[in-house]
């Protein structure tokens, strides 16, 4: 066989080589990132239930200048908003997520009107207690079940939330979000109907409405790697 008859092949078997090469690295994703960079750790403490002074009123969020409309806040408000949260940012990757009942644990015997009148010290001093990078704090101010059915509702769902990363070393904020939203139908505000959609165009629980706005908060999440 000629030089000439022999180069295709070459070129083609070269081609093949950088291929396989390539592949797994074109392919990478969060699970890989997951995998093979060190992530630092993060301890979700569970959030508070903020109430107004008095019935009706705006209340300050946990951290930082922003006001929310308060609402009804159930007393599970607290543990459904934690647990959602944690199970997000553990399947989002992006850090190594301590296990919730080890931060269960070291919150035992926590005073909340403590940690309401300094939350990033009082977060910080729990998050050096669990040996973790940063720490998320946040507060639920309104959890309102919907009133009806997934088809029609008297009262539609309504949720507000914070939650931000408090990073252990120095007590810096280095991550924060917040959703403050009730649920719209497509007729009411078009501007604001994306919660409608999510939920397939139906009336969504509270529950739902959490899930989707923890989504959306947790777009902006940092990767903390080591």
């Amino acid at each position: 066989m000629t030089l000439q008859k022999r180069a295709p092949r070459m070129v083609w078997g070269t081609l093949i080589a950088v291929l396989i090469v390539l592949f797994p690295l074109m392919s990478y994703s969060e699970e890989g990132r997951r995998k093979f960079v060190p992530l630092r750790k993060v301890a979700v403490l569970p959030f508070l239930i903020i109430r107004p002074v008095q019935e009706g009123r705006m209340v300050k969020g946990l951290w930082g200048d922003y006001f929310f409309r308060a609402g009804e806040t159930p007393s599970r408000a607290s543990t459904e908003v934690t647990a959602i949260f944690y199970r997000q940012l553990l399947s989002l990757g992006r850090c190594e997520v301590v296990p919730m009942d080890r931060t269960i644990t070291a919150m035992e015997g926590m005073d909340p009107a403590a940690f309401k009148e300094d939350p990033l010290g009082e977060a910080v001093r729990k998050g050096k207690g669990l040996g973790v990078y940063a720490v998320v704090i946040g507060g639920v101010y309104r959890f309102e079940q919907r009133r009806g059915s997934a088809l029609g509702v008297e009262k539609a769902a309504s949720v507000a939330f914070d939650a931000h990363l408090v990073r252990v070393e120095d007590k810096k904020v280095i991550w924060s979000s917040r959703f403050d939203e009730t649920q719209r139908s497509l007729s009411e505000n078009l501007l604001k109907a994306s919660t409608f959609v999510k939920g397939g165009g139906r009336w969504v629980t509270v529950e739902k409405l959490t899930a989707i706005g923890v989504e959306s908060a947790l777009r902006t999440f940092p990767l903390l790697t080591l």
